[in-house]
């Protein structure tokens, strides 16, 4: 004996962990589950007849503007969907308000949408909750790692204050020096999480031209030729290379984040070697990688390295300051710019592999037209 749809629409409403509102034409509450009620601190009974504008607060102007017949803009369903979920304040009993993810979407009395029956909406609560977890590990991860430099800032500073006139000048260059490098670190972890914050927030701008690979390595390496003092930096990119479709600075911190690594993470006198070229049988992509001879990385990390704020446990790794953002930063941008990364590790070595968007003459030309 098969289920009726009505009774397994009954038990989904019922045993939802996320708050589900029906609401006639007027926006009065019709049916809602015992999550909504759990949320706001009321009884089911005292929900019914309510104005939902008077628990939840939204603009959901969009939504019941597609109900009375407005055009949409021809987007492609990813693009809808997103369009669809609004940040919501809900007001519960007590007078605690919490900020959701919702949805709002009409309801009509037959597949013709001749007739509006109401509207459905729905709260979050499962998405929000791991939201508010994630925020919270990273406000505290965060707090971590703001805290040591500071801590080092304020004890030299109290230090050369307290006791300024007994050091001589070589101890009070080195103390500044501290202060200095740690005040660098700060710099450094405040444009990364500023770069997160755009990354995640969807408002980083991107200029896309065809850009030589072998030039944007070269100047790499020219700017990191400091740091790679104590290493071999060898360039492998064959001639007449297919640039990439990049954004210019985008690609160079890509890099640079890479190579970076590569030269922090390996021992002095070992070899740090940055290499592109085309794929055989894909010409609509183009190939670099940068491959160190450093510590390795085990096969159990490997899918951590892109995290935010996440470092290896070893003791190379662990005398080397960094944010933790690097590889997390890297890997969205390089999404951003249509593309993918790799990586592989083996004892005493570790290579990057980056592919992006080729800029074939064919490509270029449609570009042009566009």
């Amino acid at each position: 004996m098969s289920l009726q749809t009505e009774e397994i629409y009954r038990t989904l409403l019922l045993y939802s962990a996320d708050a589900v509102i029906v609401t006639n034409p007027a926006g009065i509450i019709t049916t809602t589950n015992p999550s909504f009620a759990k949320l706001v601190g009321s009884p089911m009974e005292e929900l019914i007849g309510s104005s939902l504008d008077s628990i939840v607060v939204a603009d959901w102007q969009e939504a019941e503007e597609s109900e009375n017949g407005k055009q949409q803009s021809d987007q492609d369903e990813n693009e809808e969907e997103e369009s669809a979920l609004k940040t919501v304040t809900v007001l519960t009993r007590s007078g605690t308000e919490f900020v959701m993810p919702a949805a709002h979407f009409p309801v009509y009395h037959d597949t013709k949408k001749a007739e509006l029956a109401g509207y459905l909406t729905i709260i979050y609560v499962i998405q929000a909750n791991s939201l508010q977890q994630a925020q919270t590990e990273f406000v505290s991860t965060v707090s971590h790692e703001l805290r040591t430099p500071l801590t080092s800032i304020k004890g030299f500073a109290d230090t050369i204050l307290r006791a300024g006139e007994r050091l001589d000048s070589s101890q009070q260059r080195r103390y500044v020096g501290i202060i200095k490098d740690q005040a660098d670190r700060l710099t450094r972890l405040v444009e990364d999480l500023l770069a997160v914050s755009r990354l995640e927030s969807k408002k980083l701008q991107l200029t896309i031209r065809a850009i030589d690979i072998r030039e944007a390595i070269e100047r790499v390496q020219q700017n990191l030729s400091d740091k790679a003092k104590k290493h071999t930096v060898i360039i492998q990119v064959p001639p007449g290379l297919t640039p990439v479709w990049a954004d210019a600075d985008r690609l160079e911190q890509i890099l640079t984040n890479l190579v970076d690594n590569a030269i922090k993470y390996s021992p002095a006198d070992t070899t740090v070697t940055i290499s592109a070229k085309g794929i055989q049988g894909t010409p609509e992509l183009v190939e670099f990688s940068v491959a160190d001879q450093g510590v390795g990385i085990p096969e159990e990390h490997l899918p951590q390295v892109f995290s935010k704020f996440g470092r290896l446990d070893n003791p190379l790794v662990r005398q080397t300051e960094g944010t933790g953002l690097g590889l997390y930063i890297t890997r969205s941008l390089v999404l951003a710019l249509g593309g993918q990364i790799t990586v592989e590790s083996v004892p005493g070595g570790t290579t990057f592999t980056v592919r992006l968007p080729a800029a074939t003459p064919e490509q270029q030309a449609a570009r042009g037209r566009g």
